[in-house]
């Protein structure tokens, strides 16, 4: 089996497999019913506006958490500076658009190689601390990289830009949809490969894994460099998608909170586990969302939920219903002393 990867049984395998395979053809197919040829043929509509928002920010949200699952779920540095990486993209596709007059799928490429290249930089320099000194870093270059880009007047500054509207809420729904299995394959072919194998050292002893002959320097900077390019293709796709980009939409630390966790709470270091988080996560948000004394109240039961998952499951909900977990005292124990280490 395969380090990173929890084994169901066989039934539950089949159980999941089928459900999973029913959902992903209502997903891929309940859009075609707003085309103009489905509802002139007198097909009933499964979708509306409403559920392509919510769909393509859930779409958005697995691309982000499977990108900081590669760096802090794989090789166990928890960065909190990926929206930095959504950010850049979502900056590189409004500059080229709107003020160089690029066509959206030429500057959409770019988006991605100019977040990898900001990884690298950055990397080079931030992957030398480790633990908690590498995640207020990473926090800071997240911040300090909003804040520039809010000052830069050929960025927008604080006014932001403006992008020409496109609207087909189908595209980008399926445009995300698409970074989104890009973004967990990728996952799922680093785990079954040399570089993998060499994250997961890393992440258990980097001491021990550069004495085996990993290049840890190497293998955390690519790992970092590929974490930055799939964020910063759903920012670019955000861009076009939102019409505007300024630094409170795309550099929100808010929502490099909500990716960290939708990663933890589904299963850091393992294929769906940042998608099972992304998926559950942001439609209890979504649910949430609202104003009123409920709206206080609900986002107070969401904090305990995530605290109940964090000492119950820490290894995340696939680990736990792929029975490697188990509800008891002694897990308990366990997994306090895991949590406090």
């Amino acid at each position: 089996m395969i380090a990173g990867e929890t084994r169901l049984p066989r039934p539950i395998r089949i159980a999941v497999l089928a459900v999973g395979a029913i959902a992903m053809l209502y997903v891929l197919l309940a859009p075609l019913t707003s085309l103009d040829a489905a509802q002139s043929a007198g097909l009933p509509l499964l979708t509306d506006r409403l559920w392509f928002r919510i769909a393509t920010t859930v779409a958005m949200f697995v691309v982000t958490a499977s990108g900081w699952n590669i760096i802090g779920g794989l090789t166990g540095y928890a960065s909190f500076g990926n929206i930095a990486f959504f950010g850049l993209g979502a900056y590189t596709v409004g500059v080229l658009v709107a003020n160089q007059h690029w066509p959206f799928p030429l500057a959409l490429l770019g988006a991605p190689v100019i977040a990898a290249a900001f990884g690298l930089i950055v990397g080079l320099a931030l992957l030398r601390l480790r633990g908690h000194y590498f995640a207020v870093a990473t926090l800071g270059v997240g911040v300090a990289v909003g804040e520039v880009v809010n000052n830069v007047p050929s960025l927008g500054a604080s006014t932001g830009l403006f992008l020409p509207i496109v609207r087909s809420d189908l595209l980008f729904f399926y445009l995300m949809l698409g970074a989104a299995l890009i973004a967990v394959l990728t996952t799922w072919v680093i785990l079954r490969t040399r570089f993998g194998y060499g994250l997961l050292a890393i992440r258990e002893n980097e001491e021990a894994a550069a004495v085996i002959g990993v290049n840890t320097t190497f293998y955390k900077v690519a790992a970092f460099c590929v974490a930055a390019a799939l964020t910063g293709l759903a920012g670019g796709i955000f861009a076009q998608w939102n019409s505007f980009v300024n630094q409170e939409n795309v550099f929100a630390v808010s929502d490099n909170v909500q990716i960290i966790l939708m990663a933890v709470v589904g299963g850091a270091g393992t294929v769906l586990g940042p998608v099972a988080g992304a998926v559950v996560l942001e439609l209890i948000i979504q649910t949430l969302a609202g104003g009123g004394t409920s709206s206080v109240y609900s986002q107070v039961g969401l904090g305990v939920l995530l605290m109940i998952c964090v000492i119950f499951i820490p290894r995340g909900v696939i680990d736990f219903f792929g029975g490697r977990s188990r509800l008891s005292l002694g897990y308990l124990r366990q997994t306090l002393r895991e949590t406090s280490a």
